[in-house]
């Protein structure tokens, strides 16, 4: 698959065409692999990462990984993570609202201030840089830099104050100390590596088209069978789906990877159009939101990955597959289904001239030289 030198992109006669346009040829190297790979491996270790702030009333499945600051009312975490392991719910800034609820004993890490709240369901530890308030451990250890309120735990370590709170009390602990240095070095990690990612992905060439259904109601993705990455590319989703009334995307059994490449600073879904996809699509299906500052998903499920690092995300219903957004308001489930194609981008090489080349590079050097002198001469004269 080759690299464009600019967006290609469908028209609507295009779009019409509903033909294969080309082969899935091995995805090109990249002088930036590293992060490209990197990008995609966050997208199969997390369901949902938000590399600034995360306003949310629902549930992510998996693990939750939040740059800056988490609020909005009570919401859920690490509901049924299938096979994510490590913490369930990462947060670089402040937590506030309702109580946070965390699920099959995953470990809850804030940078800031844990003030709405945290039930630990199943043991998780609990790790908060400044002060915690209200927090339920269930027979787990709470470590916080600051004071501590209102808390259960069989052991807490506190760096300042303690009230209300029941455990074994360690005073001037300092366990917590740099973690949200750690959790910011984290974030700007996780933006460099996603927002390669993302660029990458928009300059492969697109080997499909969106077609239709002969009454015009049906948007059908369809990539057929091949293997590697079949990549789709739209100017515009919401003209691409308007009077349509179903999204149909048939699920990719032999690519690693079906990447769908969507232009446009502000995308929204028009309200005609229901998606009811085939579950487990988000593993294989990246919806690519490559120059997106806004994406309102509104009132529609959505199945297929997101990858949206530079967008303000607006969901009111459930999403299956990883989630990557700039800042996201969250009125709908994060479902597990998390990417998971096989996707490695290699290194690009400069090549290096061989021994016997450089003797035959020196010698034309000196060849050139000599004319370059000759033709001097009679300038000098």
């Amino acid at each position: 698959m080759r690299m464009r030198p600019t967006l290609l992109v469908l028209t609507a006669a295009t779009a019409l065409a509903g033909a294969r346009v080309a082969a899935a040829d091995p995805l090109p190297p990249a002088s930036n692999a590293a992060q490209v790979n990197g990008g995609l491996q966050a997208m199969r270790d997390y369901n949902l990462i938000v590399l600034k702030d995360l306003k949310s009333t629902s549930e992510v499945q998996g693990r939750t990984f939040v740059g800056g600051n988490l609020s909005g009312g009570s919401s859920n975490y690490f509901t049924k993570p299938g096979g994510q392991s490590g913490t369930a719910l990462t947060v670089g800034g402040d937590v506030t609202g309702g109580a946070k609820n965390v699920g099959n004993g995953g470990n809850l890490k804030v940078g800031g201030d844990l003030t709405s709240g945290a039930n630990m369901n199943g043991g998780g530890q609990v790790m908060v840089g400044g002060d915690a308030k209200g927090v339920n451990a269930n027979g787990a250890s709470v470590y916080a830099g600051g004071d501590v309120k209102n808390t259960n735990a069989q052991h807490i370590y506190h760096g300042g104050s303690v009230s209300n709170s029941n455990g074994a009390k360690h005073g001037g602990d300092d366990t917590t100390d740099g973690l949200q240095d750690l959790i910011d070095d984290q974030t700007g990690a996780f933006a460099t590596d996603l927002l390669a990612t993302s660029a990458y992905l928009s300059g492969l060439t697109p080997t499909d088209v969106l077609t239709y259904s002969a009454n015009g109601q049906q948007a059908i993705f369809d990539p057929g069978a091949g293997a590697g990455v079949a990549v789709f590319s739209l100017a515009n989703l919401e003209q691409a789906l308007k009077t349509r009334s179903q999204l149909v995307f048939n699920a990719p059994t032999t690519y690693d990877a079906v990447i769908v490449n969507v232009a446009g600073t502000t995308v929204k879904l028009p309200s005609s159009i229901n998606f009811n996809g085939p579950t487990g699509l988000g593993t294989r299906v990246i919806w690519n939101f490559w120059e997106a500052t806004s994406v309102d998903l509104g009132s529609k499920s959505w199945y297929g990955s997101i990858l949206a690092p530079n967008a303000y995300l607006k969901t009111n219903n459930f999403v299956e597959g990883t989630v990557v957004a700039r800042d996201m308001y969250q009125n709908g489930a994060v479902r597990m289904g998390a990417f998971a194609g096989s996707l490695s981008i290699d290194e690009m090489r400069t090549a290096v001239p061989e021994p016997a080349t450089w003797a035959m590079m020196i010698l034309g050097f000196g060849g050139i030289g000599a004319v370059l002198r000759r033709r001097r001469l009679p300038l000098a004269a």
